[in-house]
């Protein structure tokens, strides 16, 4: 009997940004007014350099989009679609074995906003840009977001061997600093702060633990919610 690998649900992927929130969560002056200092003290160019830094910190730490920004990801099949054939017999529960492929996609990064394009290639790399509303629901309301299959709906055929599925998507609490909780909102302002504050006597993971973000941001984890 000839033994089957572990079962895995998603085939390798690439995931990176493509395009930058338009703004940052904090402004330039709302940071010189947290550190006391002036515009001589704390020029723009240098305010924002920290905001965005302590921003994405805070965004890879917890796998989080604060500002509105698209993301692109590259799958080499489907959910389910790479599990090697077996023979022999495989000991589950019923409802595992009847249940079929997985039709659900989770997004890595949170909140869900919108997809902005999915597309699929084949083994000559021709592209086919799928109709989104006819073929999935998407699930903003969950986190992390869902691309999942409307009833009676098939993942649509990808054959490229690698990046044969490219997932555009928004992600982010929203495109206005006003639509940024107001936790998440302090949490960049203190961890740029404190790092200012202590310029070249520590870094970016120590300013997040010790100027208080990272007891804010622990609200914001996925445990969390």
């Amino acid at each position: 009997m000839a033994l089957r690998p572990a079962y895995v649900q998603y085939p390798p992927r690439g995931h990176r940004r493509v395009v930058q929130p338009a703004i940052e969560p904090v402004t330039e002056t709302e940071l010189r007014t947290h550190v006391k200092a002036d515009i001589l003290m704390l020029p723009d160019s240098e305010a924002k350099r920290l905001i965005a830094q302590a921003r994405e910190f805070i965004e890879e730490m917890y796998g989080i989009a604060i500002i509105n920004q698209t993301w692109r990801l590259s799958l080499d099949a489907w959910p389910g679609y790479e599990t090697p054939w077996w023979d022999g017999v495989r000991e589950m529960a019923i409802t595992e074995l009847q249940s079929g492929r997985p039709k659900v996609l989770h997004l890595p990064r949170y909140p869900l906003s919108s997809i902005a394009s999915v597309k699929v290639y084949d083994e000559a790399s021709l592209e086919t840009v799928l109709n989104v509303a006819s073929i999935f629901d998407v699930d903003t309301e969950s986190r992390p977001g869902r691309l999942a299959l409307k009833f009676g709906q098939l993942w649509p055929l990808a054959t490229r061997p690698t990046n044969a599925v490219v997932i555009e998507y928004v992600a982010g609490f929203g495109a206005l600093v006003t639509d940024v909780p107001a936790g998440v909102r302090a949490a960049v302002l203190l961890q740029a702060g404190y790092f200012y504050d202590h310029s070249g006597e520590c870094d970016m993971r120590t300013a997040f633990a010790k100027s208080g973000a990272a007891d804010i941001m622990a609200a914001y984890s996925l445990r969390g919610l």
